[in-house]
């Protein structure tokens, strides 16, 4: 053999070991998202989810800072910001087999998580929350209220861009999912945690227009295959990529 074919060899090992350590990072990455759901579901049964009003908001940030920082979410928006790492390894698994549905699923879950995280109110609170402690009338404190109800009425919950968000990460979830009960490389359970989990969280979507109580326990049974789909997904990932 050539030394030019043999560099080309040497390249493409090269290549398939890179994707292979970022398959690998996306497993141990996807427990990672687990164990910060699991944080967020516990902040949340001890001192309150997210709270509804900016008045709620400030209250919470001034009588207990640590306790308004939890409430804040910001476990999950952590948990979001790791979805990128999970999208390309997911392309990676994909890479040889089905390269255009890989391809696709990376780009509509990105285009969700970009969506969703420019869209997080928690920082613009604990501003707004510091200005309305340090108000020197109640004329300031109702501009500042005004304020926090519309960064409220723009976040991911509540914002257009929130709900393309949802669209686009469930949407790209739901639809790999369905390609892997045809692979070999992912489970069955993987496939049918990830069609159940992704697929309650985008009904609940659309339900949230006009029903919230059935959009809230559509997203609460959500969360109970979330926890099987993430173990399942790493297991399979890291599998995947130790090969």
């Amino acid at each position: 053999m050539s030394q030019l074919a043999l560099t080309q060899v040497h390249d493409l090992d090269k290549i398939d070991s890179d994707w292979n350590h970022l398959t690998k990072l996306g497993g141990v990455v996807s427990w990672i998202q687990l164990g910060t759901l699991l944080l967020s579901i516990a902040i949340g049964l001890s001192v309150g989810f997210l709270p509804e009003t900016a008045a709620e908001y400030y209250q919470t940030l001034n009588n207990d800072g640590l306790v308004g920082i939890l409430r804040l979410d910001l476990a999950t928006m952590i948990l979001m910001s790791l979805f990128p790492f999970v999208a390309v390894a997911i392309y990676a698994a994909f890479r040889n087999s089905r390269p255009a549905y890989g391809l696709l699923a990376m780009v509509l879950i990105l285009i969700g998580t970009l969506l969703g995280l420019a869209n997080e109110s928690a920082f613009a609170m604990m501003h707004l929350g510091d200005l309305y402690a340090a108000a020197g009338s109640a004329a300031q404190q109702e501009q500042i209220l005004a304020a926090g109800e519309a960064v409220l009425a723009a976040n991911m919950w509540n914002s257009t861009a929130g709900f393309l968000a949802g669209i686009f990460m469930q949407g790209g979830f739901v639809f790999i999912s369905f390609v892997m009960l045809r692979s070999t490389n992912f489970s069955k359970g993987t496939a049918y945690t990830g069609m159940l989990s992704n697929g309650l969280d985008f009904l609940h979507v659309f339900v949230a227009l006009f029903a919230p109580a059935l959009a809230a326990t559509l997203l609460s049974i959500a969360g109970i295959f979330y926890l099987f789909w993430f173990v399942l997904l790493g297991w399979d990932l890291f599998k995947l990529g130790r090969r």
